[in-house]
């Protein structure tokens, strides 16, 4: 397990705990799924983690056979790390993904390759407007 999987695992569950939701891994079961969040009234949710270096990265790719289809129970959290900084947490819908705005968000479908296919999230000074609406902060709600 890389160093920031590690890490971005630990934040979000304790971000989530911090939150009032009980989360859990999810080992087995649905591809694409790597915690259920839970809230206090029974509303359950499934997390996709995607950690992210932004030093050496600009994009992030979520293969399409890891993920699946998106739905509305289901979310891409991407925590971005910077040295010396907080991290940056994202709460993404996986809906958002399948509607790309080809600006933050990228669909790239290689037919008939499925394992080559991704939707991709780019992360940039000039796009920080649209992911900032996407701040952990900004859509926790959207959990209970």
């Amino acid at each position: 397990m890389s160093e920031f999987q590690k890490q971005a695992e630990d934040i979000l569950k304790s971000e989530m705990t911090n939150a009032g939701f009980e989360i859990c891994s999810k080992d087995n079961g649905r591809e694409g799924v790597d915690f259920l969040v839970r809230s206090s009234n029974g509303k359950q949710s499934e997390v996709f983690l995607q950690p992210m270096d932004l030093i050496a990265q600009q994009s992030s790719k979520v293969p399409k056979e890891k993920l699946s289809e998106p739905n509305e129970n289901l979310w891409v959290a991407l925590i971005g790390f910077i040295p010396e900084k907080e991290p940056l947490i994202f709460l993404i819908p996986s809906k958002t993904l399948a509607k790309p705005d080809n600006f933050v968000f990228f669909e790239h479908d290689v037919s008939p390759h499925i394992y080559l296919s991704n939707w991709e999230i780019k992360v940039f000074t000039n796009g920080m407007k649209v992911l900032g609406e996407y701040a952990f902060y900004n859509q926790i709600e959207n959990f209970k």
